[in-house]
């Protein structure tokens, strides 16, 4: 009863310092207060978008919503469309921002879905998944009030203490993302300083950062030479600059946000639905103290922008907030070009990879990685090529040490990254080393190997040794190499010297995270 007293009287505060004529009505499948004007009251810029995102307020069964929520939160979300849309202008996509169920131009319709449970069934670690279940069942039962598949999702703080809110989960996943209410979460607070002020930007800031995640930005780093005009990237530590000081979308966050479903004009009955790009001869040059990197590309789902981000080792998750990055539209029907002046670079030493980003038409993303290295300040690019591989016809796999029963050594062969040999995991859990071996039909010449990982590169083979054979039974070790940690590309591995044979065994020595299993979902040769 109080929180639904706490929510009928924000909205009648509402309401009553309006001038326009709103209507107020209960859903009567929840109890959220919906609030409807008519369209001529509504001039917000991205109203005609067909899709919109999802706004939910989530709140536990033993916790009070905070009040006013949908005045706050809708000031909020509203000064981050037109953000987002100043950014998306400058970075040539035009006035391009997400979309906004609206009451009236300065209210959103914000869905208020009471937990089955009380807030321990809903923690910060692991919690969301239980949240998402309950937020599909309510839009399952209120098909038509679910507008795209974008979810912020917003769940008052499990803390009483207004000075350390927290508790409930705040990230993103997939097309959800995670945020927290508590009683200053106000736009007013934005940048007046004090530990009010703080905290504020924090957790306002954070949820326009997570909000980014739910549209399909990755984390990334504002080139070095724009940070004094553009300041912070809101993707990099933007949640602690937010209100404060500049801070902005990235060129890559941008080109993203161009492909999501909710800053559409068009609609399509295939979003997000799997699309592959693989990028069929690839080049590197370091010119004029610049990465130079172009290629060409097949895709199964049209691409409208191709991004490059270059992220300094440690990769991936939270340590990709230090990588640089570009955007580029693509040059004709299948090919691209990026130019990354060092400059732009704030460590030029170590290990980087380079993702390249295709953004397929329907918000579908397919990234491949390459791996190089920063030696006296300049990058050794040996490794970003494409070779092209000897075709796989009449090859075999003769041999492999185990594998689970739906995932076996043949499948290195099938030029399908989707399907992996996998030595067992859930049973018959045998330590490495493993291997497998294939007999390519007839006597090759080849110059290198290249291999191929799935996206989830826990138990991915790191030290290999590669052996060859005239009989398919009697093993001549060639060399070792250590494969790149690296999701998508080829990891080509050049031969010492050229050999022609017609069997190789590549055994796998360890894995990355040393696990006790290995994988792999390609496997070829190039001659040239």
């Amino acid at each position: 009863m109080r929180k639904l007293l706490n929510l009928l009287f924000a909205t009648l505060v509402i309401g009553g310092s309006s001038c326009k004529k709103t209507v107020v009505s209960l859903d009567e499948n929840s109890p959220t207060v919906k609030l409807k004007a008519a369209a001529s009251d509504l001039t917000n810029e991205w109203r005609s978008n067909p899709y919109k995102l999802n706004v939910i307020y989530f709140v536990p069964t033993d916790v009070d919503s905070i009040p006013n929520f949908r005045k706050r939160i809708s000031k909020i979300l509203l000064d981050a469309q037109e953000m987002f849309a100043d950014n998306m202008d400058r970075e040539g996509f035009g006035r391009k921002s997400f979309g906004l169920d609206l009451a009236n131009d300065s209210l959103i319709n914000i869905h208020y879905i009471t937990g089955k449970f009380g807030k321990s069934s809903y923690p910060y670690s692991g919690g969301s998944a239980a949240v998402k279940a309950e937020v599909d069942t309510y839009f399952g039962q209120n098909p038509t009030a679910k507008k795209s598949e974008h979810n912020l999702i917003i769940i008052p703080t499990y803390n009483t203490d207004p000075a350390n809110p927290g508790g409930p989960p705040f990230y993103g996943t997939g097309t959800s993302c995670y945020a927290l209410d508590y009683v200053n979460l106000d736009a007013k607070n934005l940048g007046i300083g004090g530990d009010i002020g703080w905290k504020a930007t924090v957790w306002i800031g954070g949820m326009i950062h997570e909000l980014g995640h739910g549209l399909n930005a990755s984390h990334n780093k504002m080139n070095k030479t724009l940070a004094p005009t553009l300041g912070t990237a809101l993707m990099g530590s933007g949640n602690s600059t937010y209100g404060i000081s500049t801070t902005s979308l990235t060129a890559t966050t941008a080109a993203t946000f161009n492909n999501s479903q909710v800053f559409s004009a068009v609609t399509r009955n295939d979003w997000y639905t799997k699309a592959t790009a693989e990028i069929s001869s690839l080049s590197s040059t370091f010119t004029n103290n610049s990465i130079i990197v172009s290629g060409r590309f097949t895709t199964t789902i049209p691409v409208n922008d191709i991004v490059a981000w270059h992220d300094r080792e440690p990769f991936g998750g939270n340590n990709d907030y230090d990588a640089v990055q570009w955007a580029t539209k693509i040059i004709g029907q299948d090919s691209f070009r990026f130019e990354c002046p060092l400059t732009d670079f704030y460590d030029l030493s170590g290990n980087y990879e380079m993702r390249i980003g295709f953004m397929h038409v329907n918000g579908s993303r397919s990234t491949l990685g390459y791996a190089y290295n920063f030696v006296n300040n300049v990058p050794d690019l040996s490794k970003v090529v494409t070779h092209k591989l000897l075709p796989t016809t009449g090859w075999s796999t003769i041999a492999s040490d185990s594998n689970e029963p739906n995932s076996p050594a043949s499948n290195v062969l099938d030029m399908n990254r989707s399907t992996v040999w996998h030595t067992p995991w859930s049973s018959a859990q045998t330590p490495q080393p493993h291997f497998f071996a294939v007999d390519m039909g007839a006597v090759r010449t080849i110059k290198g190997l290249a291999f191929r990982n799935r996206d989830n590169l826990n138990g991915a083979m790191k030290d290999i040794n590669i052996y060859t054979s005239t009989d398919g039974t009697s093993w001549t070790r060639l060399q070792s190499a250590q494969l790149s940690k690296v999701a998508g590309s080829w990891i080509n591995v050049d031969l010492n010297n050229n050999i022609g044979t017609r069997y190789l065994k590549i055994e796998s020595v360890n894995s990355w995270g040393d696990f006790f299993y290995s994988h792999l979902a390609d496997f070829g040769a190039y001659a040239n």
